[in-house]
């Protein structure tokens, strides 16, 4: 038996349950096990082979097992249901997301995450979210999942800040499996306040029992091995269906929840509405006015009642469609060598939608006075009361949805490959090596349909009677023939033709790659007598060195690059770089005392890391850890960690463009909150003071942007625990790890909202980042006259984060407290206290304290005002009958959160002002009927407990990934109760 063989059967030994303390120590795990066959094993968090599975950081694994009673097909889903995950993007049920899934440990980010299959890096997934896709990861070929929270780089480089999540995935299969799996969601729609609240806006919500959001899935797994054992091929593919769930399937995501004055909530939506928003500039003091019929009547414009209810258009779980496909093989050619490769290979097309788009109340448009569809209603309201002439042009803001047109569509299709070669095996009996180069490509394409073009509604509005025919200026001019005048001022009057001329999709395409080589060695020196003199291992090493390569390209059409699509927000521009980065690194464990009265075990490793980037110099990384075994029922550990993370492409080479972050204009309104004073100085003149219009939806302006002289984050991690296996309670363990991570010169987009507080604060250097627009003083809209705030990225801010996680695990069996031959039972709970989460978005500005909260003022990034509550858990009980069958029940609780803005927390009247603990509870089985068949099935979210609702537009939660259908889909069960069934067919 090689070692990497036995490394897989003692790894699955000590499953129990969901999850497993991997930190058994050898004598309890592998007493059964013969001691020639035990040899050295390498654990996720190190390169150094290690007797017995003990780890000096905190690690979790997630078996196979865990699958099967999830019922997940996606692999995010996994590990999101872990306390020390927090919510991050999700490929199905969140709409603004990308198109991929990643996984975010501790809530800093997915991109301070570091994603490895088979302990080597996972490429990145997107061109815009560089973080790696999950998608790639086919969920039934997972054998088990190593998690390791708190900084890693000394071992893995970049992007290890939170921790390491390493999927090992099923090798050295024989023969052919075949799975399949069907799920769909149910729902009862009977939220009574939900259901006053629509009905009362004169909307009508869904009632009764729902079924919908099914996903079937099929996987088949052929391996077989060479006829003298020395080798073996597995081969996979893979195919899965999601069906899509709109916002109006539910009560209480069938329309925009807002809440006024800590009123109760109401359903309003946005000023863009239907049949239209129509101010005059000059008369922006004075109220908006819509169109009431097909004569271009006007009367007054109510939010209450005009506002667009977008909601229902939105997609609350996307389409999917996703094919994978691979192969892992292995040949021992030589006793020293064993060859390995790897090939996988993804295809996803999802498609987000949200509600139409149109000409977005805060661009200002002209319109010329002597317009044949104008009113005479109309034509006195903004021509004649203004001292206007027929041959004049009047300037005005219009919110007209271009409900004609349908809903905007984002066709968004993910290819990925990868592929692995190396060699690795044993030499001169005391020493390992592993060499391997590593390709992966990611070919990204985005197909963005029904937006509308903002040149040509420009145009469309500039008309002309010529000879009775209401014609296009630009048309009469030659300038655009093919232009065709847009209607808006009469009720049922705009023409396919319009639509068809106005419609303006876009498309972007790119990719990404990564390239690896890399090569290290391993070796025990105490087989040159290189030990303690009281312990019986010797000092173990590890060295290597790594090249690594990354590039990335993003390429617009013109609509996106001209930010001539209105419901953009502003250009895509494209995106090209790359960057290179050679590492060479070493770790060292050094036994002192072994088998000691008061010390089982008493040792200590070092690990460190030189970095040399392209694009961001020189950088280190390092570790210190040790562990202390007094007797085998307790063990103590600890660690410091030095991690880094370099800026990727992205985050170095965007070109700047316009793009919107959630806030509010402190100078807009009848009563701004920031004095003239404050205001003059970031550019309001006394004029405008008292009649600048607030950001539309919340959603203010700022020019985003990468900037090449940015410079490693750093972090710092501390982790202290106790490792519990006692010898007197049989099959019980237990873990205790406290850790404190602290990040510096965080990368991120200089916060808008923090600057423009700063200002007023009387900081005026942060007064010159913002920039209005001349006329009416906004700081938003769209095009070369709109305000905003500039927020390109920099190296300013930092985070922190401290909390303690608990593991436990117990197996009982029944027949040893005299219940008889009736199998066991299996106990497993993974809980995480956080402590503290703070954040600081600028050097002076206020420091965050996000433990319990949610809402705008941890509404920047890492959290994007996702809730962070105090305590998580999460477990399961699982009985193993003698009947070849098992029924598991598992208990997900989130702590409760308090609504937290920028201003303090809400009054106690407000809505919004707490989300109360959650309680989830899913019941599953399986049941293996005959020989290599077995059966599946579960319920999650057993009684159907509908998701917390919020005001999301109000608490700034719009911004992907979190905020989506009044709730928070990737932290709660959005969409009700999940029911799966599947089979397992081995041949």
């Amino acid at each position: 038996m090689n070692r990497h063989t036995v490394r897989e059967r003692l790894l699955a030994s000590t499953m129990i349950g969901g999850a497993a303390v991997i930190a058994l120590s050898a004598t309890q795990a592998f007493a059964a096990d013969d001691p020639a066959t035990v040899k050295e094993v390498v654990i996720t968090g190190s390169r150094i082979p290690t007797p017995g599975l003990t780890s000096t950081s905190p690690l979790s694994v997630v078996n196979d097992q865990e699958v099967k009673l999830q019922g997940t097909t996606n692999t995010e889903s996994l590990v999101n249901s872990l306390p020390s995950v927090f919510a991050s993007q999700g490929n199905n049920v969140s709409n603004a997301s990308a198109g991929t899934a990643t996984v975010n440990l501790r809530g800093l980010e997915s991109k301070r995450t570091l994603v490895l299959i088979d302990g080597k890096r996972l490429m990145p997934g997107d061109p815009a979210v560089v973080s790696p896709d999950l998608n790639q990861i086919p969920s039934a070929l997972i054998d088990r999942v190593e998690i390791i929270t708190g900084g890693a780089s000394a071992v893995y480089g970049s992007d290890a800040i939170a921790g390491v999540v390493n999927f090992i995935m099923k090798k050295d299969f024989e023969g052919l499996r075949l799975d399949t799996q069907y799920s769909f969601y149910q729902h009862n729609n009977d939220d009574s306040l939900s259901q006053a609240i629509n009905k009362t806006s004169g909307f009508n919500a869904p009632s009764g029992n729902v079924t919908d959001g099914a996903t079937w899935s099929f996987t088949a797994v052929l391996g077989a091995s060479s006829p003298d054992g020395k080798g073996n091929v597995t081969a996979y593919a893979g195919y899965r269906n999601t069906q899509a769930v709109t916002e109006n399937k539910r009560d209480y995501s069938n329309c925009s929840i807002s809440t006024i004055n800590n009123n109760p909530h109401v359903c309003q939506g946005s000023s863009t509405s239907f049949p239209g928003r129509f101010t005059s500039i000059v008369l922006a003091k004075q109220p908006s006015k819509t169109v009431g019929d097909s004569s271009g009547t006007l009367v007054p414009y109510v939010g209450a009642v005009n506002a667009f209810n977008f909601a229902p258009y939105n997609f609350f779980q996307r389409p999917d469609e996703r094919y994978t496909a691979g192969a892992f093989a292995h040949y021992q050619v030589k006793p020293w060598m064993d060859v390995y490769s790897s090939f996988m290979f993804m295809d996803d097309h999802t498609v987000a939608q949200i509600a139409p788009s149109g000409l977005f109340f805060g661009t200002p448009v002209q319109v010329n006075c002597d317009n044949p569809f104008l009113s005479a209603s109309e034509v006195n309201q903004w021509c004649t009361s203004q001292g206007l002439t027929a041959a004049q042009n009047t300037t005005l803001f219009i919110g007209r949805r271009n409900v004609e047109g349908g809903p905007r569509q984002n066709g968004l299709r993910h290819d990925s490959y990868r592929l692995v070669l190396g060699a690795k095996g044993d030499f001169a009996d005391a020493w390992t090596y592993d060499v391997y180069a590593q390709y992966g490509d990611t070919v990204y394409a985005e197909n963005f349909l029904h937006d509308m073009s903002i040149t040509r509604l420009g145009r469309s509005l500039q008309v002309r009677n010529v000879a009775g025919v209401p014609t296009c200026v630009t048309a009469i001019s030659g300038v655009d023939p093919s232009c065709v005048p847009w209607n808006i001022f009469q009720l049922g009057k705009v023409t396919q033709a319009a639509i068809n001329y106005l419609d303006a999709p876009g498309f972007q395409e790119g990719g990404t790659t990564e390239q690896v080589v890399s090569g290290s060695i391993s070796g025990d020196l105490g087989k040159y007598g290189l030990k303690s003199p009281w312990a019986k291992d010797g000092v173990g090493v590890a060295i290597g060195a790594e090249y690594r390569r990354e590039t990335l390209d993003l390429r617009s059409d013109f609509e996106f690059t001209s930010g001539d699509l209105a419901g953009a927000g502003g250009p895509t521009l494209d995106v090209s770089g790359a960057f290179d980065v050679k590492e060479i690194f070493g770790e060292i464990r050094i036994p002192i005392i072994q088998d000691a009265p008061f010390a089982k075990v008493l040792s200590v490793e070092g690990g460190y890391r030189t970095s040399d980037y392209s694009s961001s110099g020189h950088v280190t990384s390092h570790k210190l850890s040790g562990e202390w075994a007094p007797t085998d029922d307790v063990r103590f550990r600890a660690s410091l960690q030095r991690a880094v993370r370099a800026p990727n492409v992205v985050e170095l080479f965007t070109p700047q463009g316009l793009a919107l972050f959630g806030g509010a204009d402190p100078c807009a309104g009848g009563s701004p909150t920031a004095s003239l004073a404050a205001c003059q100085n970031m550019g309001v003149t006394a004029g405008q003071y008292g009649s600048i219009i607030q950001c539309v939806s919340a959603q203010c302006g700022f020019l985003a942007g990468g900037n090449p002289h940015l410079k490693p984050e750093t972090s710092d991690t501390k982790s202290y625990g106790v490792v519990f296996t006692p010898t007197f309670l049989r099959g019980f363990s237990a873990t205790i790890d406290y850790f404190d991570i602290e990040v510096d010169k965080v990368i991120g987009p200089l916060d808008p909202g923090s600057a423009l507080n700063l200002c007023v604060a009387g900081n005026l250097t942060f007064c010159g980042l913002v920039h209005r627009q001349a006329v009416t003083g906004i700081i938003f809209g769209t095009g070369p006259t709109a305000g905003y705030v500039t927020g390109t990225n920099v190296n300013a801010g930092t985070m922190r984060t401290r909390g303690v996680d608990f593991e436990a695990n117990y197996r009982l069996d029944l027949a040893s407290v005299g219940m008889g031959d009736n199998g066991s039972l299996r106990f497993n709970l993974v809980g995480t206290h956080l402590d503290k989460f703070d954040t600081q978005a600028l050097p002076g500005a206020a420091v965050e304290h996000c433990v319990g909260r949610f809402g705008t003022g941890c509404g920047g990034r890492p959290l994007d005002g996702a809730p962070a509550p105090a305590w998580r858990h999460k477990l399961r009980a699982t009985w193993n009958t003698p009947w070849k069958a098992a029924l598991s029940v598992d208990w997900r609780y989130i702590g409760g959160t308090e609504a937290f803005t920028g201003a303090g927390p809400l009054g106690p009247h407000n809505p919004d002002r707490a989300i109360p603990a959650f309680n989830y509870f899913d019941l599953s089985g399986t049941w293996s009927f005959r020989d290599g068949m077995q059966l599946r099935a579960g319920v999650s979210n057993l009684f159907d407990k509908a998701p917390p609702i919020v005001d999301s537009s109000n608490l700034g939660l719009s911004s992907p990934p979190f905020g989506n259908g009044n709730t928070f889909p990737q932290v709660y069960d959005a969409l009700g109760r999940t029911i799966f069934i599947g089979i397992t067919a081995d041949f």
